[in-house]
Order: structure tokens, then sequence, then C-alpha cells
């Protein structure tokens, strides 16, 4: 009998595990499939210009490389390797790369689900929203404005190969900041933790400094409004002292790809520095910053103005927050001035933070969806209303996957 009993807990493990390799293994290959797909068709430059500047790149010329070309060239190596190493065509090359790095992604949000989510999902239905949460989208309102993403953002942005490549980083980072918050351990006992986010951080800015420049004014803001609630406690403030210091290999970099990207004499694509003007670059794009805002978040506004005073609470919802409000406020307030103002690349920190703050709010539907201590009203309101503004922003976000891979894109 007790045999029987082991042979069927056995066997019920080893389906449990078949089933699980499966379902990830199908949304990894979907994710693969429309990633690459894009890169094929897109009517944009950018994987044009990023894979002439990987042609360009040899180890040996790395800080030239970074000086004249492209400052966080994770994106270029990989592309590089698969061109001149393994014989890709350079457009295959820049597909399989841009691709490999948004399923990385997908693998990182499967992470953070387990980490964030303590309520039994299957691994199916799991699956099917991760892919499902790398194609949503701002609310798409032509009405409103032509600009699609760019008025509005996205979390999802297919235009832009190092964005996509920072994506996966950035979740990693993040998730690591919020268990070392959270933990009840002490620096010593955690140093290995405090090692690999160091690595992470400089990882992602070796991919694109975008995490960074959201992430370092987000995390300061909340460590000082910690502060000054907890009244300085000594412990907060080593912790955050400590987490602070993972990010100093990274700021470094961080550095020296400023300098180079914006300043140098010598920089093939020097900006000529930083301006300030409330949005002065947004605006091209949005006639409405404020409504821009609702159509890109309505979703997770909705989710966190139905449980606000239990999710205010919580440390991973109060470091997003201020992780957005920072990211966005630089996308609205700075601009580069010189040649390359209208670029916009302030715009993409925010779209990572958009991402991030998408994916907790994400997390937290499904929280209250499957919890008892709510309300009927309560989870009737979130099933019925969250699920319709997420209907609609998948949708809005197919919608535009489909129009850069069928025409020149939209913008």
């Amino acid at each position: 009998m007790v045999g029987s009993r082991r042979r069927f807990v056995m066997k019920s493990t080893t389906e449990d595990a078949v089933n699980r390799i499966s379902a990830y293994f199908f949304g990894t290959v979907f994710i693969f499939i429309i990633t690459y797909y894009v890169v094929l068709h897109v009517g944009n430059t950018d994987y044009e210009r990023h894979s002439v500047w990987a042609l360009q790149l040899s180890f040996r010329n790395l800080p030239h490389f970074m000086q004249n070309y492209a400052a966080y060239p994770l994106w270029h190596i990989a592309t590089n390797i698969f061109y001149k190493v393994l014989g890709f065509k350079l457009l295959d090359a820049a597909a399989t790369t841009t691709a490999l790095f948004n399923c990385f992604a997908y693998w990182c949000v499967i992470w953070a689900w387990d980490f964030f989510v303590k309520s039994s999902f299957s691994s199916c239905l799991k699956s099917l929203w991760v892919c499902c949460l790398l194609l949503v989208g701002p609310l798409y309102a032509p009405w409103f404005s032509e600009y699609y993403y760019l008025g509005q953002g996205s979390g999802n942005v297919w235009h832009n190969p190092t964005n996509i490549a920072v994506k996966g980083f950035s979740i990693l980072c993040f998730v690591l900041i919020i268990r070392l918050l959270e933990s009840d351990k002490t620096v010593k006992d955690e140093k290995r933790e405090y090692f690999f986010l160091c690595f992470l951080n400089l990882c992602s800015v070796f991919a694109k400094p975008s995490f960074l420049q959201g992430i370092i004014p987000g995390l300061g803001l909340y460590f000082i409004i910690s502060i000054i609630m907890d009244r300085g406690k000594r412990e907060k403030i080593i912790k955050y002292f400590f987490i602070t210091g993972t990010f100093v290999p990274a700021v470094l970099l961080l550095a020296y790809q400023l300098f180079f990207s914006f300043f140098a004499d010598t920089a093939i694509h020097s900006g000529g520095g930083f301006g300030i003007g409330f949005g002065r670059v947004l605006g091209n794009w949005s006639p409405n910053l404020f409504i821009s805002f609702l159509l890109a978040f309505s979703f997770p506004l909705y989710i966190l103005a139905l449980d606000f005073r239990n999710l205010i609470k919580k440390i991973h919802i109060q470091v997003a927050l201020c992780y957005e409000f920072c990211a966005w406020g630089e996308s609205a307030l700075l601009y580069e001035s010189g040649k390359r103002e209208m670029d916009g690349n302030w715009l993409w920190g925010s779209y990572l933070s958009m991402f991030i703050v998408w994916m907790l709010l994400l997390f937290e539907y499904f929280n209250i969806l499957s919890n008892d201590k709510f309300s009927t009203a309560k989870r009737k309101l979130c099933y019925y209303g969250g699920s319709i503004l997420l209907f609609i922003h998948l949708v809005s976000g197919i919608f535009y996957w489909y129009n850069i891979t069928h025409s020149n894109g939209i913008a």
C-alpha cells in the first residue's frame, strides 16, 4: 500500500514537471517567433543601424566601439557572434539575438511570478498570461493622437533592440532589490545576494542604461521616504547603504557611457548635453500628457485604486511607484540638446518602469481574484472591470504588433 502511494506521488510529480516544462517551452517558442518576425518585418531603422554597428565590433576594439558606436554593446556582441562565428545572415543574427533576449525576459517574469504570487497557478495559465503581459500595450485612441506608443509609452516596445535586451535584467534587478528589502536577515548573511545584485546591475547597464536612469532616483526617493517614516532606523539605513553600494560599479560604467554618448567630441552620435523643459519632447507626440498616462496605465491604475489601502503597504508596490514616478518624470522633463533632441532617448527608462508596474499589478489582479479574504463585491469589480481593461490593452498591443509587421509601423 505504501509502495503504491509512493509510485502515485512520483508519477504525479513527474507529470507536473512534464506539464510545466511543456508549458514554458511553448511560451518560449511563441515569444521567440513573434519577436523574430517583428525584426524581419518592422519598418524601422534601429535594427539596421545597430546591426551595422555590430559589424564594427571586435573584442580588441571594444573601448573604441563603446566610444564611437554604442556605449552599451551587449546586444551588438551577441549579434556579432551569431553573424561572424555562427555564420547567420546579418538580419537573421539581429532577429535571433533580439528574440533570445525577449525569451530571457519571459523567463524572468516566470521567476518573478513565483516570487510575488503565493497562490497556486497552473503552468499553462501562467505561461499564457506571461505571454499576454509581453504583448499588452496602451489603449489605442486614434482620435486622441496619431502617435501610438511614443505618445503614451509602452512596456513592450518592438522597435528598439537594446531596450528589449535590458528588459530581463531590469526584472531580475528589481525582484532582487525587493527580496533584500523584505528580508529580515543581516547584510552579512546575504552578502552573496548583494554581490549578485551588483553583477546584475552591471549587466543591465552593459545592455542599456535605461534601467539605471530610472531605478536610481526611484530607489533614492523610496529610501528618503522610508527613513523619514521609520525615523531613521539604524538597521534599515545600513541595508539601504549596502543596496546603494551595489550600484557603484554600474554607475561608473554609466558615467563612461554618458560622456562618450553625449559630450565627447569624438563620439559619432554625440548629442551635446541635456536640457529641462516639461513636455518639450513628449508634447510632440501627445496633446495631453495626463490623458496619455491614463491610456498607458488604465489597467494597473484600476487595480491599484481597487485595493489601494492594502497595496500601498507592500514594499514592492511602494518601490515600483517611486520608480515609475521618477522614470516618467525624466521622460517628461528631460531632453537632449542639439541634433538628437527629438530622438526621445529619455523615454526608454519610463518604458521599463512601465513594464515593472504592469507586471506587479497583474500579479495583484490574480491575487485579488484568488484570495477569499477580499469581499465578493471587490472580487467582482476586479474580475469584470479589470478583465475588460486587460482585454482592451491586450487587443491594443496585438494591434500595435500587427501594424508594425504589416506596414511601415505606427509611432
